[in-house]
């Protein structure tokens, strides 16, 4: 579905009856990548914003899933199972040229930089979830939260300086924020409530 940004406006998009789920605009607003379970396991898809045109991308027996577009639009970062465990691979936005990027542990949610020549994470590769960075080529791996709990969802603020995440330090689910180097963390949100998927607000 789509809203308004106040809630209005409730638009169905997706008639399958397979679920889709994780949603991603594009850069353009244009388009809207996605990952759907229609062909038996998760792959990734795209499709126009009003929802016609679905493609999909990939279409590997090992499940695909959340996707993220690179900010000029012309990649796709996502998760894929296949080759042993869960890893970060990158393709073009029509879906050639899929590259794995990283080969330890399992690997969630990746979420690029605004300049586009980093990618953050989480991996389970120290024995927990933590948050991880890299170039967008893979290389330069750095783990930038080192906590024994659950480290989540990282995503990079508009100008780049911070990254949120979720974690469950203590004792429940909150939001997170640090720089993008990593360094100081700091609760943003203190509610008994799960909370989850932070995401920052564009620049103007």
């Amino acid at each position: 579905y789509t809203m308004n940004a106040n809630g209005t406006l409730q638009t169905r998009l997706t008639r399958n009856p397979a679920s889709d789920q994780f949603p991603s605009y594009s850069p353009s607003g244009n388009k809207i990548a996605f990952q759907s379970e229609r062909d038996s396991n998760y792959e990734i898809y795209v499709m126009n914003a009003n929802g016609t045109g679905a493609k999909r991308l990939t279409s590997d027996s090992a499940e695909d899933i959340n996707p993220a577009w690179s900010p000029d639009g012309r990649k796709i970062a996502f998760v894929s199972a296949r080759l042993g465990g869960d890893q970060v691979w990158v393709m073009n936005a029509d879906g050639t040229h899929q590259k794995r990027l990283t080969s330890l542990g399992q690997n969630f949610v990746p979420s690029w930089s605004p300049s586009g020549k980093k990618i953050v994470f989480a991996s389970s590769r120290d024995g927990n979830l933590e948050i991880y960075s890299m170039n967008s080529d893979g290389t330069h791996e750095t783990n930038l939260t080192k906590n024994s709990a659950y480290d989540r969802n990282p995503c990079y603020s508009p100008n780049g300086r911070k990254i949120a995440f979720q974690s469950l330090r203590d004792g429940n689910s909150e939001i997170y924020r640090m720089p993008s180097s990593g360094g100081q963390q700091t609760n943003i949100t203190k509610n008994p409530a799960y909370d989850d998927r932070p995401s920052w607000q564009p620049l103007r």
